[in-house]
């Protein structure tokens, strides 16, 4: 098959990038007979590396798409155009966008599969969108990439359910695909990584870590973690590893400095900014506990990433997480900081609970691989190009 993949992604950090790039790597590794090319704006092909068995289609723009597509961005039409018009010319058997941030119409009969990853932006619009306007956007983005897909696929059994609803869909034409964790994030038997690496962000010698990873964006209820660590018991010290300079999504970072400073946390938190993965393996496993309290979520990878790391997790007991973590984190209602506290404290507190729980996410993490969901995403492109 010729496949065409919506790649301007690529150049995200956020989920929405990193899924782009497992994905497509691991559908390159995984079914070298077909052909497989990738879209992309002019600007993330001078700034990202892709894999050199792929096709590369360069189509220019006037800006970086991932910039353009952001919440207090705009996309030109001329560029949407240009990128459309660049995938109907080039005939695919079937297209794949990896995300609905960055779909544009496809002016085409060109059988097409969109991921949409959650439904996060329709049930909580005020945590996500700064304006009326991106609010309006995005809608109208979604409605154009339901009615073009002869597919939808998105990453959780909740997820499904949740956009179902959204949108009156039908949740049996949306397609589950797993995810996975990076091999990067594996544990480190080198007890020198974990002291080099406080060392290195300014950490605390001896105090337990509490991890946060993710987006500095107000669905990840960070004020709720910060209200929760005042009541969190012991000589901890938080750390929150998350782009707030160059996200393309709304951020909540100076509010969370304010509040840190009002509940008099600023020496127990430290904001690490973007780090890259070879960095970011090495804080997992300095971490004491990863706590993710999110008020939604469509997947939750940091959970599986903390798991493939032998870290502990505490995470929110909303929409995707349950389903991910299973029996092998400790979850708490994100509305209730006391219930966050309480799990924090009793992870901190009880090292044979944190063995056992270390014990069953590496379990767990292993059943989730972007092998997997490759071969998922290959069988659905399949079906439709069968049905052109």
């Amino acid at each position: 098959m010729r496949i065409g993949i919506e790649a301007c992604t690529w150049a995200n950090r956020r989920g929405y990038g990193r899924f782009t790039r497992e994905l497509v790597g691991a559908m390159v590794r995984r079914f070298p007979d077909h052909e497989i090319s990738l879209v992309v704006d002019s600007a993330t092909a001078d700034q990202c590396e892709f894999p050199e068995s792929a096709r590369l289609e360069v189509v220019p723009t006037s800006q970086q798409q991932v910039r353009a597509a952001s919440a207090d961005g705009r996309r030109s039409v001329r560029d949407l155009w240009r990128l459309g018009r660049a995938v109907a010319k080039q005939d695919y058997d079937a297209f794949f966008f990896p995300t609905r941030y960055t779909y544009y119409p496809i002016p085409a009969r060109t059988p097409t599969v969109v991921a949409f990853h959650d439904a996060t932006g329709e049930h909580h619009p005020q945590l996500i969108f700064p304006t009326f306007r991106s609010r309006l956007l995005w809608r109208i983005k979604s409605r154009l990439a339901l009615r073009q897909a002869n597919r939808l696929v998105t990453v959780s059994d909740d997820a499904r359910k949740r956009i179902a609803s959204a949108f009156r869909y039908p949740a049996d034409d949306i397609a589950v695909i797993s995810e996975g964790p990076d091999p990067v994030f594996r544990v480190l038997d080198d007890p020198a990584i974990a002291r080099e690496t406080r060392t290195r962000h300014g950490l605390p010698a001896t105090a337990p870590v509490i991890l946060y990873v993710g987006g500095i964006s107000p669905h990840k209820n960070l004020q709720g973690l910060f209200r929760a660590l005042v009541e969190t018991e012991g000589n901890w010290h938080a750390v929150l590893v998350g782009d707030y300079e160059n996200d393309s999504f709304w951020g909540c970072y100076q509010e969370l400095r304010d509040l840190a400073i009002e509940l008099a946390l600023t020496d127990r938190i430290t904001f690490t900014g973007y780090v890259p993965d070879d960095e970011l393996v090495m804080l997992y496993n300095a971490a004491t506990v990863c706590v993710l309290p999110s008020f939604s979520e469509g997947f939750g990878l940091p959970v599986i990433e903390a798991m493939a790391c032998g870290v502990p997790v505490a995470a929110s007991a909303r929409n995707s997480i349950p389903e991910i973590v299973g029996d092998a984190g400790i979850l708490f209602d994100p509305t209730q900081p006391r219930q966050i506290a309480d799990a924090l404290g009793r992870l901190l507190a009880d090292e044979s609970l944190r063995l056992e729980l270390i014990g069953r996410g590496q379990k767990r993490a292993e059943h989730y691989t972007w092998e997997r969901g490759a071969e998922q995403v290959m069988t659905i492109l399949s079906e439709v190009a069968r049905h052109r």
